[in-house]
């Protein structure tokens, strides 16, 4: 949804006092300041990507003074306009200031008097007022008509001062009472019970349902597209960070980065984010990235003992990179006994995150795993327990484990009388790894069992513990019941990741026959033929098969020709439509099929019975588009975010965990002629270069155009 301005200006018209000079004739004509708004500030900040309101224009009954307080406080920008004394402007200016750190652009007319001393010194732009004023006495009217490219110019001017400032203020404090007040914190708006505000908390309650239902049902490209288009911008961070978590869970961690990113982005402070940021970059590999910014947040926040714990796990990551490589468990014991320092540092890193606080018991466990597997490969105790390092408080091992014990057995219990799964598979997977250390392995395999049926067992937390255990598997410690462990592990995990069990994903996108009276052509109907050869030329090419997973949205004539051909192929093929099919001659959202015989050719294609064919809708799985209260078009938002759905659908399909499955290829194949524009999902040149620019996963991109020979890109 797009970030929302709220305009706080003088309304009607009024007398330029304050213009020039404070004593002017009474004959200066007056300001048309709802022109300025409707013909000038709208129209920049619609191109600058806002939504736009004034306390004017809300449609609903009520307080004005409510609504207005509402914007003053949730909306991502504040523009003011004070170039005339209006003593209600600055009322909601310094309101604005009050409440938030940033948002605020401050404007004027070019033949505005300095602005009174609390807000001489900010940043603001001035605008041409000249088409607003008048008519004078023995001019014509409609000033706004004759100086019509000069206004154009104009908005066109502000609106470039809008965009560029909007990126700046991200990383400033524009409020003079937060820059002067270092230290102070933002109101927190979240508990506000106007009926605007439960609005907007019915929409994000709505939103998370379907995000949590995305992670049930294993579907990550639900997610990542229903993170970006958060159905309301005032709870923007926390509906993206609740995206990121699923992401998480669902081991797709090169997304969740990105998510998070933007979280972090939106609420510098969220120590929360910065901590899942630094897990994320570990799992991707990236371990001095995470542990510079570990480190930082230890500097930060000393006692935290989550840092400590994603620290500890940094450590061991690295320690593992060491010898990982080596193709024996002897060699591999070899280098890992010499980088033994970085795995001490590690246990020690945990055991200081449970010091910080014992109901951390899985930070303790996993210094117990450590120094178990340390003290196998024949590093001594003493050296685990006290380190090499003064900074190193020395551990006691027993102790640290009979804590860890008591700790999980009792949160074991307190997890099953509340039904908190996720506690229940952490307390679990700890007492089936203290078992199994201990060598009752019988006790410790069947707690592995409880812990893989626990039903809300995420991808994540399997994974997880499924990490620890390679460990121990890699260096040939307790290889035998380990590996028992493990066949009880991995099959759970392939239910839970989300990924399709295909070896290759395929995706089209295409122009649908021309309609009567089309300006240029892109397919006309005299050549189906011809595109039905192309396509299966490539299909064929490729040897695509029943191994492999075909992606269209089914809403075109060469949606259909691409699905027949590939299930002609034995593929399986998923048509993602969007809802509801069977009234599309009724739904504006549809475009319309070139005649009924298509129409009936969609119909037994997506009626079949067909275990090959999986049919998914749009609303179903992201939930009815919200009703803008802007004037953002419904259809055209449908029809985004329906593109970005196949799009990361695809990419997340072409993702396999576990890690070291190999790595998939993203194949795309268009109908299309001309060099659209990249950045909008509805042209096929955006799908062209997703697929092209596809990190780390190999797209592959072939083209069918009807200008010209197909060819590759």
């Amino acid at each position: 949804m797009q970030p929302r301005a709220f305009v706080v200006m003088p309304f009607g018209k009024k007398k330029p006092h304050g213009f020039s000079k404070p004593n002017a004739s009474k004959s200066i004509p007056e300001v048309n300041f709802d022109q300025i708004y409707e013909h000038l500030f709208m129209p920049a900040l619609h191109k600058a990507g806002y939504e736009v309101a004034r306390a004017d224009s809300e449609p609903i009954a009520g307080d004005i003074r409510t609504d207005m307080f509402f914007e003053l406080v949730t909306a991502d920008l504040v523009v003011a306009d004070i170039s005339i004394l209006n003593a209600n402007v600055y009322y909601e200016l310094g309101v604005r200031h009050g409440i938030c750190p940033r948002g605020v652009f401050i404007v004027n007319a070019s033949v505005a008097v300095s602005p009174p001393f609390d807000v001489a010194p900010d940043r603001s732009f001035s605008y041409d007022v000249s088409p607003f004023i008048g008519p004078r006495r023995g001019t014509s009217k409609g000033s706004i008509r004759t100086n019509g490219e000069r206004l154009r110019e104009e908005v066109e001017r502000l609106s470039k001062k809008f965009r560029d400032a909007s990126a700046l203020d991200r990383e400033a404090i524009g409020s003079p009472v937060y820059s002067h007040l270092p230290g102070l914190k933002p109101v927190d708006w979240q508990g506000i019970e106007t009926s605007k505000a439960k609005y907007f908390s019915a929409l994000q309650d709505d939103w998370l349902d379907c995000v949590k239902a995305a992670q049930a049902n294993g579907h990550p490209g639900d997610i990542l597209t229903l993170a970006m288009n958060a159905p309301t911008r005032i709870h923007e961070a926390r509906i993206l960070y609740e995206a990121a978590i699923a992401l998480i869970n669902l081991s797709r961690y090169a997304a969740a980065e990105k998510v998070l990113a933007d979280v972090i982005r939106l609420s510098p402070d969220r120590t929360e984010a910065e901590l899942d940021l630094a897990l994320v970059a570990s799992h991707l590999g990236k371990t001095t990235a995470a542990e510079h910014q570990l480190r930082k947040i230890l500097e930060k926040h000393k006692e935290d003992p989550r840092a400590a714990d994603l620290l500890g796990q940094v450590f061991r990551h690295l320690w593992r990179l060491s010898w990982q490589a080596q193709s024996s468990g002897s060699q591999r014991q070899d280098k890992a006994r010499n980088a033994s320092q970085l795995a001490v540092s590690a246990v020690h890193s945990f055991a200081r995150a449970h010091q910080s606080d014992p109901r951390a018991y899985f930070a303790g466990f996993n210094a117990l795993m450590l120094a178990f597997v340390l003290r196998e490969i024949g590093i001594p105790q003493c050296e685990i327990c006290s380190g090499q390092a003064p900074e190193l408080t020395p551990i006691d091992l027993d102790t640290l484990k009979t804590l860890v014990r008591y700790t999980a057995s009792n949160q074991q219990q307190q997890a099953l009388e509340e039904g908190n799964y996720v506690d229940q598979f952490w307390c679990t997977t700890t007492l089936a790894g203290l078992h199994l250390i201990e060598g009752d392995v019988e006790a410790g395999i069947q707690k592995v069992r409880e812990a893989c049926a626990i039903p809300a067992a995420t991808a994540f937390q399997l994974q997880t513990f499924r990490d620890r255990l390679r460990l121990l598997a890699e260096l040939d410690v307790r290889r035998e019941p380990v590996q028992r462990a493990l066949d009880v592990i991995d099959p759970a995990l392939r239910e839970r990741t989300g990924g399709c069990t295909c070896r290759r994903v395929f995706l089209w996108h295409g122009y649908g026959i021309d309609q009567p009276g089309r300006k240029k052509s892109h397919f006309p109907s005299d050549r189906v033929q011809e595109v039905s050869a192309q396509i299966r030329h490539h299909i064929q090419d490729w040897k695509l098969n029943s191994s492999d997973l075909a992606i269209c949205g089914g809403m075109s004539e060469s949606d259909i020709l691409f699905a027949e051909i590939c299930l002609e192929q034995g593929a399986d093929v998923r048509i993602m439509l969007r809802q509801p099919f069977g009234q599309e001659t009724q739904n504006a959202v549809w475009p319309p099929f070139a005649s009924d015989a298509w129409r009936q050719r969609f119909h037994n294609l997506v009626s079949q019975n067909n275990k090959q064919l999986e049919i998914w809708l749009d609303t179903k799985h992201l939930g009815v588009p919200p009703v803008s209260s802007g004037d953002q078009d419904p259809q055209k938002f449908a029809r985004l975010r329906h593109k970005q759905w196949l799009m990361n659908t695809a990419k997340m399909e072409a993702t396999q965990t576990p890690s070291e499955a190999p790595t998939m290829t993203l194949h795309g194949l268009f109908l299309w002629d001309s060099p659209g524009v990249q950045d909008d999902p509805e042209d096929s040149s955006y799908f062209i270069r997703e697929v092209g620019e596809f990190e780390d996963y190999r797209g592959e991109v072939k083209i069918i155009s009807l200008n010209e020979p197909s060819g590759e890109a």
